[in-house]
């Protein structure tokens, strides 16, 4: 009997709305923390680190499902991943380089310390584009801090991709080089993406239902209420760490505790998995406008910085105001939703241009 599939048509869609949420709760933190808005919120100042190890896990079970139920080879694999992550990725440097460009002209830039993305550089702009801003020295692209979690997941692609696809000696010496390039940091985190990818092959072994699945539902909950509680004494061993190196670990710095957040977003997945299929009409319902915003949630979530950079500088805020804060919100949305016509959904024409680029052409026949 073949292995049920972990990704349902309605867990799909679940894991969709997940996605779009995840991108909202960065959103409304990042407003919180570069004080856009001072007035109530529910969260605290860990939440959008949060959603990014949401983000992660995620990834990993949407790749490696995507390449266990079809019969990829490593280009295909290598157009599809990078179709969808050029474009954006690519618009976002230029965007954020732009915008500060501009504002640096009119001496109002330096009103933002984003250190180390505050700073217009030839590095700013190649690194990140190369997917090198997170090894070693390397500089991130100017008024983009969320950029870091990018690069991690090109590189946990990457190293993926090398385990998956590569076979014999050929895949340990370029797991070896490919692990040093990609530095530390990098592999501090690449466990909680594989988490997520690991839920492919064993995460309907459990198959908890019911109450069983509440209570599973409840240990991941616990487990990352737990990885929270615990985040300054795991940030104080990366430091210890970092120290003993002598190598700044920056955006991994929560990367023990964020191994048990990891863990119980898994745990809370698995338990989702039976309560999709129980609301699979409701879900169905609701497919259309889920898969509209978790449609863009990219570029909502790596578009955003700049854009609260460049209105914090024009004086642009919501101050207390609640209503001022949705309004924002939405306008960011709305201006995301749009770039998105031109850059994220536009992937499929992108991987349809690469494919015909580097497929093998037909030989001629020869005149006689």
């Amino acid at each position: 009997m073949s292995r049920p599939v972990f990704i349902t048509p309605s867990m799909s869609i679940l894991l969709d709305a997940v996605r779009a949420i995840a991108a909202l709760l960065v959103l409304g933190g990042h407003m919180v923390q570069m004080e856009l808005y001072t007035g109530p919120y529910p969260f605290g100042p860990t939440m959008q680190h949060n959603a990014v190890i949401v983000f992660f896990v995620l990834s990993g079970l949407v790749i490696a499902h995507s390449v266990s139920s079809r019969s990829y080879t490593l280009k295909d694999y290598a157009i599809a991943r990078a179709s969808r992550i050029v474009p954006v990725a690519f618009f976002a440097i230029g965007f954020g380089t732009l915008i500060f460009a501009a504002l640096s002209a009119r001496g109002l830039a330096p009103a933002i310390v984003t250190w180390p993305y505050d700073e217009l550089s030839l590095s700013s702009v190649l690194l990140p584009a190369v997917f090198l801003s997170e090894s070693g020295d390397g500089v991130g692209p100017v008024w983009n801090p969320p950029y870091w979690s990018l690069t991690y997941e090109v590189w946990f692609y990457i190293l993926f991709a090398a385990g998956f696809f590569l076979r014999g000696p050929s895949r340990w010496f370029w797991l070896a080089a490919l692990c040093w390039v990609a530095g530390l940091r990098v592999l501090l985190m690449f466990p909680i993406w594989l988490l997520g990818a690991a839920l492919v092959r064993y995460g309907t072994r459990w198959e908890p239902k019911g109450l069983r699945a509440v209570q599973f539902g409840l240990f991941g909950f616990i487990l990352c209420a737990v990885s929270n509680v615990l985040g300054s004494s795991g940030r104080k061993v990366a430091e210890a760490l970092q120290n003993q190196l002598d190598y700044a670990v920056k955006f991994s710095e929560y990367f023990l505790t964020d191994y048990l957040f990891g863990i119980g977003i898994a745990m809370l997945f698995i338990a989702a998995r039976p309560f999709a299929e129980w609301a699979g009409e409701g879900l169905k319902k609701a497919e259309r406008p889920v898969q509209w915003f978790a449609g863009f949630s990219f570029s909502l979530y790596i578009l955003h910085w700049p854009m609260l950079s460049a209105m914090s500088v024009l004086g642009i805020e919501a101050g207390g105001n609640p209503l001022a804060f949705l309004a924002l919100v939405g306008g960011i949305i709305g201006a995301c939703a749009l770039v998105a016509q031109f850059t994220e959904y536009r992937s499929k024409d992108v991987r349809r241009w690469l494919t015909a680029r580097l497929s093998p052409q037909p030989r001629q026949a020869s005149a006689t």
